[in-house]
């Protein structure tokens, strides 16, 4: 078979690329499609007295789409956890500082459990999704094809400025502050104001090129925040907690196949757990045992593992050993130099 033929037979995402990419245009289609499908569920996943742990009465709906996160997210985790050991053993750090790095990561564990209990699960989960948002921002520019292990924090925000500008403004939307869901002119000049800083600094070069992630978020952050911010004023906690959870999960599910997608990539697609069936399954596989242990009791064992009201912890579980291997690492060269 000709290159040409090849061309037609085999799907645009398993097709191998000069450069890694996370297929912004795939990722940004599939999270619809995986939002719309999470909020039309016909059943319930999860008894509807997890939600009432940390937000109050919960529709079926919303409680579904925060429990297909969860799930999706304990899979990207695992994948995470996978390539963390793979990148030890890359190195070559020995037994005795594997053993360290193991140990670093049990009493971070312990140190976050602590944490939780202390602060009560919706403080924590505020705290973990505060402090997610520099790891998001580090994972995006890395999709995009920038270097990050050299960046400073200062350097890495300054440089995502028109990221954060939009997701400091879809968070004063969705937390109302200075009654701006009231002020329609303010939320309209703003949105403008702060879309044209996106398009003028580079997104509209960025969104051409067809390779660039941070526009497409930039402006769905902006077109969020209108949106709810015009209709938050006829809603009450119900509706304004199922747009929060819409913006979780339309921020996670574009994370998550981001990370695939570049993943798959930057293996030139010989990765077997990283094609397309292969992520399908072990998400699917994730999601039933995450449903079996909500619904059966025999199964309830697993719930602080895989429960999504424990969600949240194992969030910042990934933080924390995202951020530990790059510091081994360091470490390690600094030793070998």
């Amino acid at each position: 078979m000709n290159e040409r033929a090849r061309s037609c037979v085999v799907p645009i995402v398993l097709q191998k690329s000069l450069h890694p990419s996370a297929r912004p245009a795939i990722a940004l289609g599939l999270t619809f499609m995986l939002v719309g499908l999470s909020y039309a569920l016909p059943i319930r996943l999860v008894p509807a007295s997890v939600g009432k742990l940390w937000l109050g009465n919960m529709p079926t709906e919303v409680l579904n789409v925060y429990a297909c996160v969860a799930w999706a997210g304990w899979a990207h985790f695992l994948y995470a956890f996978r390539g963390q050991a793979q990148g030890l053993k890359r190195m070559q750090f020995g037994a005795r500082r594997e053993l360290l790095y193991l140990a670093a990561l049990a009493a971070s564990l312990s140190l976050l459990v602590g944490l939780r209990s202390a602060l009560g699960v919706t403080l924590f989960g505020a705290v973990v999704w505060a402090t997610f948002i520099d790891h998001f921002i580090k994972a995006e520019r890395t999709f995009d094809g920038v270097s990050v292990q050299a960046e400073g924090l200062l350097k890495r925000w300054l440089a995502s400025y028109r990221s954060v500008f939009a997701f400091a403004w879809v968070s004063v939307v969705l937390l109302n502050i200075g009654d701006v869901d009231h002020r329609r002119w303010t939320l309209i000049g703003v949105s403008i104001a702060v879309t044209f800083v996106e398009l003028a600094g580079g997104g509209w070069k960025e969104l051409a090129s067809g390779h660039f992630r941070g526009p497409l978020l930039s402006l769905f952050f902006i077109g969020e925040a209108l949106v709810w911010g015009t209709f938050s004023a006829y809603g009450g906690p119900v509706f304004l907690t199922g747009v929060y959870i819409f913006h979780i999960a339309a921020a996670s599910y574009f994370h998550y196949l981001g990370s695939y997608l570049y993943a798959f990539e930057r293996t030139s697609g010989v990765d077997r757990l990283l094609t397309p069936l292969a992520v399908v399954g072990v998400n699917l596989g994730v999601v039933i045992v995450g449903w079996g242990a909500a619904k059966f009791e025999w199964l309830g064992w697993l719930t602080p593992i895989i429960g999504i009201q424990w969600f949240t912890l194992w969030v910042a579980v990934h933080l924390v050993s995202s951020e530990l291997l790059p510091i081994f690492k360091r470490r390690q060269s600094a030793k070998v130099s």
